[in-house]
């Protein structure tokens, strides 16, 4: 499984089908749990550190985690709106 997938799952473990069913079908979604998982990583190397910008860091990273988490809810209700749609009709010819 994809790190960033595993990453979203572990955050949202209620979630996991559709994340599952979502990321075999969306790269863009791949790729938001890819920065996700990769921002949680460099947060926690900064959250471990002493240097004089950790700080600004860690802000700039838990901002970026938060905007991304924000587009992982939207892009999952999207896709069980989608789900809970009725299908469409055939275009009339």
């Amino acid at each position: 499984m994809d790190e960033g997938v595993a990453a979203v799952r572990r955050q949202f473990p209620a979630k996991a089908g559709a994340i599952d069913d979502l990321a075999t079908r969306d790269d863009e979604f791949r790729e938001i749990c890819r920065d996700f998982a990769e921002a949680q990583s460099e947060l926690a190397k900064w959250e471990g550190s002493t240097e004089p910008k950790r700080e600004e860091r860690r802000r700039e990273y838990g901002e970026l985690i938060a905007g991304l988490l924000s587009e992982i809810e939207a892009a999952l209700e999207h896709a069980a709106a989608l789900a809970r749609s009725p299908p469409r009709p055939p275009p009339l010819r």
